[in-house]
């Protein structure tokens, strides 16, 4: 159990670290006084994790399956009150605003009740390292714990690729997250410094190239994007999304090799020509919208489109303008953020990889009825899939629903109608809480009864704020894997 203990201090550390280039954006700002608060906030903080770190640095060793599974769930509910604690002390939000807050930024899900408009760009600059910080510690709960397990009818990956080669049962060392974190780290800049090429003010550059690259949705300005960056801009923050739909593991390959990539991974190609597809529809809406044909229009276009593209694939929920998401329809968007993007990314959802297996399997099924002595291998690209795959894709799929569901109906009974609690539901558990607020009736503006029925996140009553931040983290954490560790009958019988 030390070592349990000390991935918590540990991720809970990245946190407050996270304040120190948040200090110095304060001073550079001469808001002395949050400045000062900030740095006592970190400090006070440093000491108790350095203390505990200290002592337990030289006790930890392997985990064991089950402990691993109890670390992780650990870590995604203790470091997002680590940074709810922050936000209370430095933001003045309520117990249950500044938890959802925390749980919002570091599941990359984009969901904000702050206003932004009155927050300190040192505080924005925090919420969005924040979003980039989850977005690191899903590809460490990926390498270390989801990718070995294989949860959810997941291909199991028996060695940590990415981590240096370290060995699985022991992911307290932080030298083993040093390769993922120099290459998320060179992504985010190398996107960042396009974005200033693309005249983009270098705060606001490298908070949306965090934002990109994790596939959040949190913006550090009110408004939309098209108010503040340019179209290349905009391009820019479409390519680092989609680095963001594929799997840590072909990151490095595809761009040595982005043509072998593709060719033997079949998730990956469903994946780009999902964005290239889904990105050309929604071209023609907003041509047709705007009704702009000229070469300058048409272009325009195709770069908005692919980019909303990005962002529903990705479930970052962010869009160009407002109503974008809306010029198809709003059940099309749902199914689209609820599925994501490819295993093993920070991207949200059920992944491609799941929606495959169960029509691959679908199939067989009604081959089998045609041809009942047929033997026919059920493959997805080179991966073979088998029973226990099967089973366990259906199992993930059935819990996710109920998930939804449950999440829908706790919403439904508080806060919203039907339509509005069932979007919350799916773009909480997926991650693209953004694209919720896109798809609220242009009439709940001058509707008091629409605004109730479809509210702002701010409007939150507590009992849709606990639920929400429940669908948020069982959606983050491959749901199967909440379910596993709360087994109180295996704990007993332990």
């Amino acid at each position: 159990m030390l070592g349990a203990i000390y991935l918590l201090t540990l991720a809970s550390g990245g946190v407050l670290a996270l304040l120190v280039p948040a200090v110095l954006i304060a001073l550079a700002g001469g808001d002395f006084a949050l400045a000062e608060d900030m740095a006592l906030v970190t400090a006070f903080g440093a000491c108790i994790c350095t203390m505990v770190l200290a002592s337990l640095s030289q006790r930890i060793g392997p985990l064991e399956r089950e402990l691993n599974f109890v670390s992780l769930v650990l870590v995604w509910l203790v470091t997002p009150i680590t940074a709810a604690l922050c936000l209370m002390a430095l933001v003045g939000l309520g117990p249950m605003q500044a938890w959802f807050e925390g749980v919002s930024a570091l599941t990359t899900a984009g969901a904000t009740v702050l206003q932004r408009q009155t927050v300190p760009t040192a505080l924005l600059f925090w919420r969005s390292a924040l979003e980039w910080y989850g977005g690191f510690l899903i590809l460490v709960s990926i390498i270390h714990v989801l990718a070995p397990a294989g949860f959810g009818g997941l291909k199991a990956s028996g060695r940590r690729r990415g981590t240096g080669g370290k060995a699985d049962g022991h992911w307290g060392a932080i030298g083993a997250y040093s390769s993922i974190f120099w290459q998320y780290g060179a992504l985010t800049i190398a996107i960042a410094l396009l974005l200033i090429i693309a005249r983009v003010d270098p705060a606001n550059a490298v908070m949306l190239a965090m934002m990109s690259i994790s596939t959040g949705g949190f913006l550090p300005f009110e408004g939309t994007l098209d108010e503040h960056i340019g179209l290349g801009a905009i391009f820019v923050l479409a390519i680092g999304l989609c680095f963001g739909t594929l799997s840590v593991f072909w990151r490095r390959n595809i761009l040595r090799n982005p043509r072998r990539v593709l060719a033997e991974n079949r998730e990956a190609r469903i994946v780009i020509l999902a964005i290239l597809g889904l990105g050309i529809i929604y071209a023609a809406r907003i041509s047709e919208a705007s009704g702009s044909f000229s070469a300058v229009g048409v272009l325009t276009a195709l770069v908005e489109g692919f980019f909303t593209a990005s962002s529903l694939i990705a479930t970052s929920g962010a869009e160009t303008r407002p109503g974008v998401f809306g010029l198809l329809p709003s059940f099309l968007v749902l199914c689209v953020v609820f599925v994501g993007a490819s295993v093993y990314s920070t991207s949200g959802g059920i992944k491609v990889y799941r929606l495959a297996t169960m029509w691959i399997f679908a199939k067989a099924e009604l081959n089998r009825l045609i041809y009942p002595s047929a033997v026919a291998p059920s493959k997805f690209g080179r991966d073979q899939i088998d029973d226990d795959a099967i089973r366990a894709v259906w199992s993930y799929f059935v819990l996710a629903l109920l998930c939804v569901a449950t999440g829908t109906v706790l919403i439904t009974a508080t806060a919203a109608n039907f339509e509005g609690g069932l979007a919350m539901a799916v773009t909480f558990f997926a991650g693209a809480s953004p694209a919720y607020e896109s798809l609220i009736p242009i009439e709940a503006q001058g509707s008091q009864a629409i605004a109730e029925a479809w509210p702002a996140f701010e409007a939150l009553p507590t009992t849709a704020l606990l639920p929400a931040i429940v669908l948020m983290t069982i959606g983050r954490l491959e749901v199967l894997i909440v379910f596993a560790v709360i087994n109180i009958k295996y704990w007993l019988q332990r």
